[in-house]
């Protein structure tokens, strides 16, 4: 079973996402509901929206049975951590292959984050990703990642079209997106079934639900 742990969207934040994203793929064939495929595979694949989310930490393979015992560790590690406020803002490109939009912490009512070694504030959704990756370090071999930049991600370029650089476009008009703020009060721990969803996608399955703050 492959497990990761994530922030749902509200469908209020997903609607106000679905807005921009539209406004990308109207009437182009790489469009989630456009004629892609009739001339050959569509350069850009599109994350379907019940697919989308903030990834905290990906656990990769994990043993059977072990999904309860993850869920129980990760209720005390995000029982003590309390909600956050958080917004989608800006965008960018990985490898030039995966077009995402950022996710900050709302400026707007924001708590403060912990003190860090240098005695610096640290980003408490930052810290949330680190707790995860705690868990997911004591129940799987996942390695820890040395950089972490909380995102969505929206579309794939294809494999079949190495040659195509066809997200920075995208990514440019989303740089000054903004979306509307939302508390976030718990978590999801997902399962995944790679290539059983819709068009030959993941198929995610919610294994449990675990709440930020008692």
């Amino acid at each position: 079973m492959r497990l990761f742990v994530a922030l749902p969207l509200p469908a209020a934040v997903q609607e106000h996402l679905d807005l921009a994203v539209s406004a990308l793929t109207d009437g182009a064939p790489d469009a989630p509901d456009g004629p892609g495929g009739r001339g050959g595979p569509r350069p850009v694949r599109w994350v379907p929206e019940e697919q989308r989310h903030i990834t905290l930490a990906f656990f990769g393979e994990v043993p059977d049975g072990a999904a309860p015992g993850i869920q129980a560790a990760l209720a005390v590690a995000l029982g003590a951590f309390g909600p956050l406020r958080l917004r989608l803002r800006g965008a960018g490109v990985f490898s030039r292959r995966t077009l995402w939009v950022g996710v900050q912490e709302d400026q707007y009512g924001a708590e403060p984050g912990e003190i860090g070694p240098d005695g610096a504030r640290t980003d408490r959704l930052l810290t949330l990703m680190a707790r995860c990756e705690d868990v997911g370090e004591d129940f799987t071999r996942m390695e820890r990642r040395d950089r972490h930049r909380a995102h969505v991600t929206l579309a794939r370029l294809s494999a079949r079209r190495p040659e195509l650089d066809e997200l920075a476009g995208r990514a440019h008009a989303l740089s000054v997106y903004e979306g509307p703020p939302w508390r976030a009060t718990h978590a999801e721990l997902v399962s995944s079934r790679p290539g059983a969803g819709r068009s030959g996608g993941p198929l995610y399955e919610v294994v449990g639900t675990i709440p930020l703050g008692a």
